[in-house]
């Protein structure tokens, strides 16, 4: 009586067989990203404007528009984990719509669980304010303050142990009320952040 033969062993196509390491590879890619994720716990920075004042304002019968406005910019880093470089950094701002001044503020590296304050300065020099614009900062400023928007954007690393990401935009929108007369306005007013 003959043995049977024993059936030969399916080979697994060329196809198939990269279909297998590309599947493991973005299995093992994945459960390393989670764990690194579930390691740091990484959570949104926190700004807010405060201090905001006017000084040497001045609005010319042409409706040419000059002042120096004056801001702090309260940076909270929640991470404990996690330090952010802020490597360029543009702060533009802007009355319905229309800019009236630009500037660029000092670079800084955050440390981790820090709240860093930021002094940005941004003088409007005879900045010609067009149509609705001029009689609207007119009207506003008999009531003792201006309602503007502070728009700030960066490009910023972040940096885990000796690692460091590269360069992310990051895009606040804040919208403070200055006070025409020199005093500063001690409130805060919290910004919308884009990262």
């Amino acid at each position: 009586m003959a043995t049977p033969i024993p059936p030969m062993p399916r080979r697994l196509s060329p196809v198939k067989c990269i279909a297998l390491i590309l599947l493991t590879l973005i299995v093992i890619v994945g459960i390393t990203i989670l764990v690194i994720w579930l390691a740091v716990k990484p959570r949104r920075p926190i700004y807010s404007i405060e201090n905001a004042s006017l000084h040497n304002y001045n609005m010319t019968k042409n409706d040419h528009l000059y002042g120096d406005f004056n801001f702090t910019l309260k940076a909270y880093n929640p991470n404990s984990r996690v330090s952010i470089y802020y490597d360029v950094i543009e702060v533009k701002l802007f009355y319905n719509s229309q800019q009236i001044a630009f500037n660029n503020a000092e670079t800084f590296f955050q440390p981790r669980r820090n709240v860093t304050y930021l002094d940005l300065f941004l003088s409007a020099k005879d900045v010609a304010l067009y149509g609705d614009v001029a009689r609207d900062l007119k009207t506003e400023r008999t009531s003792g303050a201006v309602q503007v928007e502070v728009k700030v954007r960066a490009k910023i690393r972040f940096k885990v142990g000796i690692w460091k990401s590269s360069h992310r935009k990051l895009k606040l929108s804040c919208s403070p009320s200055v006070p025409v007369s020199s005093t500063k306005n001690s409130q805060t007013y919290p910004c919308d952040l884009d990262l």
